[in-house]
């Protein structure tokens, strides 16, 4: 049964004809058999530009919607079309009356069809075969130049934002799971391509474009605290340099640059002193972080306005942490003088990862632990080091490295296991939209 938008019908037969697109093409059911299997279903979005917009604007998109006696209490659309629909369209045998596209059908991605789609369209016979077969389906985006007025009530222009509402608020709007499923590629599609310098990591979701998977939606934020969550210049690293250096020299008689040598050789000098014999896991530990870590934060901070209402906006749904290789009472006193530290659920420090460094993936592992989070994929994390960077990605945490000048070399540094790279902490909105409620939205 194809629907081409150019008869009037009810909204039952609307769904009947929607469902056909979903588990049959060109007549033909779906299966997956050794024997014979048909292509599955292509999907195409149809992005307006009419006579106010740009050509790089993609807010607007075309959907069809069911005729018939008006109902108020539904809204029936369907945003995507199938390829005898489009040809239609385009051609002029739909009912818009529309010219023909300024170019050709552009390949998005393809993507596997969900079990359930396959699976109600294939014989119980074939269920054994399941994994014989990958169906996948193709996204393809095409432009049409047309007048809105000119829209007839078998289609209608709407606001791609106002459709994914749709899709969050009012399911019953779509009516078909795979037509939902293919809207949250397209967007989350749209909305990576929309990002500059974004990285695909292999062996991420939502990075293969051949075979495009949803990203679970983020469920923790990590936040490194020093040189992360605020930039001095290094100041305060600088402090905390002299002071190891100094403890080191007085309490161990280790010569002059020996702290900076562990640090460089263990990740941290606390790490390197723990490796050397210099200090054990009981009471000396404490005593050194206590004094590495005895300075006047808020004489070195003041609080960062910017920095809280960007904290703000986060989707309250995703859980905040600092996540730091220092100690718990030192971030305490940044977060305090930032002026955030209501906004931040909780410290993971050093003593949370048995002293390990973010060089190590147990420290990771502990992190989600403390958290209470079991994907790590829900898992992003903000640091300057691009050695902890690298770690995070190994257990599968999505990361931002944040500073692109390298402390030591004083040179651009870069990480290829980072998402994205930005220069400072407030640029996440521009790179990482997800994690922020819709303008508007009060959290």
């Amino acid at each position: 049964m194809a629907w081409t938008g150019a008869r009037t019908r009810r909204a039952h037969h609307f769904l009947a004809a929607s469902l056909s697109i979903i588990f049959s093409w060109g007549g033909k059911r779906i299966m997956c058999s050794t024997e014979a299997t048909t292509s599955p279903p292509t999907f195409i979005f149809i992005r307006i530009i009419g006579p106010e917009t740009k050509d790089d604007d993609d807010g607007r998109l075309l959907v069809q919607q069911p005729q018939g006696p008006r109902d108020t209490s539904r809204s029936d659309v369907r945003p995507v079309f199938s390829r005898d629909e489009y040809e239609a369209l385009v051609s002029g045998k739909g009912t818009t009356d529309a010219p023909p596209p300024d170019r050709a059908m552009s390949k998005l991605f393809s993507f596997p069809l969900p079990e359930s789609a396959v699976g109600s369209g294939r014989d119980s016979a074939d269920e054994s075969k399941s994994n014989d077969c990958a169906q996948m389906a193709s996204v393809y985006e095409s432009v049409l130049i047309i007048n809105e007025g000119r829209v007839d009530a078998c289609y209608k222009v709407i606001s791609m934002a106002e459709l994914f509402q749709l899709v969050e608020t009012r399911p019953s709007c779509i009516n078909q799971s795979l037509i939902d499923h293919v809207l949250h590629l397209y967007r989350q599609r749209k909305r990576d391509s929309r990002i500059p310098n974004r990285r695909l990591l292999l062996g991420s979701s939502g990075s293969n474009i051949d075979a495009y998977t949803l990203r679970p939606k983020p469920a923790v934020l990590f936040l490194d605290c020093d040189d992360c969550l605020y930039f001095d210049d290094w100041h305060i690293a600088g402090h905390l340099t002299k002071k190891i250096e100094e403890h080191c020299q007085q309490e161990f008689g280790l010569p002059k640059g020996y702290a900076y040598t562990l640090y460089k050789q263990h990740g941290t000098a606390l790490r390197g002193l723990i490796a050397e014999g210099y200090l054990s896991k009981d009471g000396a530990v404490d005593v050194f972080l206590d004094s590495v870590h005895d300075l006047p934060i808020h004489e070195l901070l003041s609080p960062d306005v910017e920095l809280r209402e960007m904290l703000l906006k986060v989707d309250p749904s995703i859980r905040k942490f600092v996540f730091t290789a220092s100690v718990s009472h030192h971030a305490q006193r940044c977060l305090e003088a930032l002026g955030i530290v209501d906004l931040i659920e909780g410290i993971i420090d050093v003593k949370d990862c048995q002293f390990e460094t973010k060089h190590s993936v147990s420290s990771f592992h502990a992190a989600m632990k403390k958290a209470g989070v079991d994907d790590p994929e829900s898992c992003v994390f903000l640091d300057d080091s691009v050695k902890n960077i690298e770690a995070a990605r190994k257990v599968g945490w999505r990361s931002v490295l944040v500073g692109r000048i390298g402390r030591d070399c004083g040179k651009p540094v870069t990480s290829e296991h980072a998402e994205h790279e930005v220069d400072r902490i407030h640029q996440l909105p521009d790179i990482l939209p997800e994690l922020f409620l819709p303008k508007g939205a009060v959290g």
